[in-house]
């Protein structure tokens, strides 16, 4: 939330942990601009280790200043001992590998 308000690219980075790179800078600019600068609150966050000891969901309830709301279930992952939102969903895949096909399987 902190990143958000302050309009922060480097705090969504840094709380997505992911690499400061052309990608990154593109999508975490986009966040600011849906949802940046307008003093969020957190209201309640309910975390579950529902995907296994480093991996789980955060549900997050927070409004703004205005008492809008805003409702989100985030995953989380642990690295090295550092916990990360997985808020980035444009991050190109590792060199060599292919990403996972969104097509429906055909029947």
């Amino acid at each position: 939330m902190n990143a958000l308000n302050s309009r922060s690219a480097d705090g969504l980075i840094e709380v997505g942990g992911v690499k400061d790179e052309k990608w990154s800078r593109r999508e975490a600019e986009q966040m600011l601009a849906d949802k940046g600068g307008r003093g969020w609150k957190i209201k309640d966050v309910q975390v579950e280790h529902d995907m296994g000891p480093d991996t789980g969901s955060a549900r997050l309830m927070a409004e703004d200043n205005a008492g809008k709301p805003m409702r989100d279930t985030f995953t989380v992952t642990r690295e090295k001992g550092a916990w990360h939102l997985v808020v980035f969903t444009q991050q190109p895949a590792e060199s060599g590998k292919e990403s996972a096909s969104t097509d429906k399987p055909s029947s």
